[in-house]
């Protein structure tokens, strides 16, 4: 069973809804996290499966992830620049313990430490939240306006304002008009899926 001590799921989501989370983890809460992510509790690595129904949502954001409480609906955002103790102990509410962690040397903008979720991949530079990267089925995360792994072009484009990227050595990249928010498409025209999403600095090799 995975204890968050003193950094618990109704602190994370305490206050009003829309707020940014400190950006600073007391050495108790980061001593937690910690303990969190070097957890082995499952032997094949996989992530804990959500405990019930008070366990926060995570939607996707431009420049953040945010926690949702599924009995209230009041959101607190992980905005870019928390904490990385603070952003992994509230990424694990959500989805359970990571699947994986390590360190980048070689990324474009500096050496960058990663924490996975799955598919979800958190990024951090000195110890702070500066991208997501989101390329699997797994966990099953969306946008506040359902804008997820799978869903089509028109689908993004109805809920954001997106343009294509010319020239992307990725494939067929889209990216927001405004903010922060990037993805990739299986395909051309209205119909096409997204394959990946992102936000911020994630160490793609372009």
């Amino acid at each position: 069973m995975i204890r968050f001590a003193s950094l618990t799921v109704p602190m994370l989501l305490a206050a009003c809804g829309g707020t940014s989370l400190p950006n600073a983890a007391a050495p108790n809460e980061a001593a937690t996290a910690e303990a969190v992510v070097n957890e082995s509790e499952a032997a094949d690595g996989n992530m804990a499966a959500p405990a019930d129904a008070t366990t926060p949502l995570l939607n996707l954001a431009p420049e953040a992830l945010s926690l949702v409480d599924p009995q209230t609906g009041r959101a607190r955002e992980l905005a870019f620049g928390t904490a990385r103790a603070l952003t992994v102990t509230g990424a694990t509410a959500a989805l359970g313990k990571p699947s994986d962690t390590g360190r980048n040397e070689e990324c474009g903008e500096g050496a960058m430490e990663f924490v996975e979720f799955g598919g979800l991949t958190l990024w951090f530079q000195q110890d702070k939240f500066v991208g997501w990267f989101l390329d699997g089925a797994k966990p099953k995360l969306t946008t506040a306006t359902g804008a997820g792994i799978g869903s089509t072009r028109k689908q993004v484009a109805d809920a954001l304002a997106i343009s294509d990227v010319p020239d992307s050595s990725l494939g067929r990249e889209f990216a927001t008009d405004k903010g922060d928010f990037s993805g990739l498409l299986d395909g051309a025209g209205d119909g096409a899926k997204v394959t990946a999403l992102w936000s911020g600095q994630t160490c793609i090799f372009r």
